[in-house]
């Protein structure tokens, strides 16, 4: 299939799409993504500092970090070294320059992961199989932005990602195709409980590309849109009634492990202590 896969470039959806990329190779690909999500202005200190980890230091101090340690890697990163398929940023997904490119690519099926822009309807319409999208909370309960950390924040004991459609521009109200969920760790931090829902998204994204690839129809259930809430941009006040859980936002132990276990998974006793002191510095900023 030709498949115009939109993501964020940011740690989780770098990391969904290395866990996706042996199937991606099955087709032809095309990548744009987003540098922002949501309100740029007037943001918690925690999740600028979420956004630091997700971003900066991924994209520039663990990047230096593998080239000046000559660490054999195979994680492929959102820079200019990426090769394997054409990637380029996408600034206005609802412009008709690009509505006329992806027309005239005549793509199959859209998939977007963590896209920061929103989809109206002439783009959606291009597809011939639609667009579908990971959101990493669980529908209908918890639509919108950073939905985890509400569902944590509730106490909940299990949390989840959906897989659903996007047929208009409403925001996470398409139909559900399959949602995945495991167990809270409240030993962990919000961050590292959020970014464990990926692998758990991109089996679902896989399954349902197999699915449509065989000329099959989804199985998909219609949101009750009166059920739920929709969150927008977290505040000072979501973050300090996740601390008051007993739960850090993000921490060097559990960052470091996220890298370890996603993206430099062979680091000898050294190397790891070396990436420990590096994250820790950056903490401090």
């Amino acid at each position: 299939m030709k498949i115009v896969l939109f993501l964020n470039k940011d740690l989780e959806a770098n990391i969904a799409y290395n866990l996706l990329k042996s199937e991606l190779l099955n087709h032809s690909v095309r990548i744009y993504y987003s540098d922002t999500v949501g309100n740029p202005k007037n943001k918690p200190s925690d999740l600028i500092k979420l956004e630091y980890f997700e971003k900066g230091f991924v994209f520039n101090e663990l990047s230096e970090f593998i080239n000046e340690n000559k660490i054999e890697n195979s994680f492929e990163f959102f820079d200019n070294n990426f090769k394997t398929f054409p990637i380029k940023k996408c600034s206005n997904v609802n412009s008709l320059e690009f509505i006329n490119e992806m027309k005239y690519l005549n793509p199959d099926l859209f998939i977007s992961i963590r896209f920061g822009k929103i989809f109206k309807d002439e783009i959606i319409q291009v597809p011939k199989n639609g667009l579908i999208n990971l959101h990493s909370a669980i529908l209908p309960d918890y639509r919108g932005i950073m939905g985890t950390l509400h569902a944590i924040k509730e106490e909940n004991d299990k949390i989840g990602c959906t897989l659903h459609t996007i047929p208009n521009s409403g925001i996470d109200t398409g139909e559900i195709i399959e949602i995945a969920g495991r167990n809270v760790n409240r030993e962990k931090s919000l961050f590292w409980n959020i970014v464990q829902l990926y692998p758990l998204g991109t089996e679902l994204i896989i399954k349902n590309l197999k699915i449509i690839d065989s000329n099959d129809s989804l199985n998909t259930q219609k949101q009750n849109l009166k059920e739920g809430n929709y969150f927008s941009v977290p505040t000072k006040s979501d973050f300090e009634q996740i601390e008051s859980l007993g739960m850090d936002i993000i921490s060097v132990k559990d960052y470091q492990e996220i890298l370890t276990d996603f993206i430099v998974k062979n680091l000898s006793e050294i190397e790891k202590r070396h990436l420990t002191t590096c994250i820790i510095n950056c903490f401090g900023k």
